[in-house]
């Protein structure tokens, strides 16, 4: 059957995904708000 329950490889696989690309959206966003040419406020 083609929906089946993930098992833990694939958990653990999705949850380091997951936290990478967490990681690099908060690392970009510090870049981008320290950048000068963006003058927030």
């Amino acid at each position: 059957m083609l929906l089946q329950m993930f098992d833990d490889q694939d958990l653990g696989f999705f949850a380091n995904f997951l936290g990478i690309f967490i990681f690099v959206l908060v690392i970009a966003y510090h870049y981008v708000m320290a950048d000068p040419k963006y003058e927030g406020n």
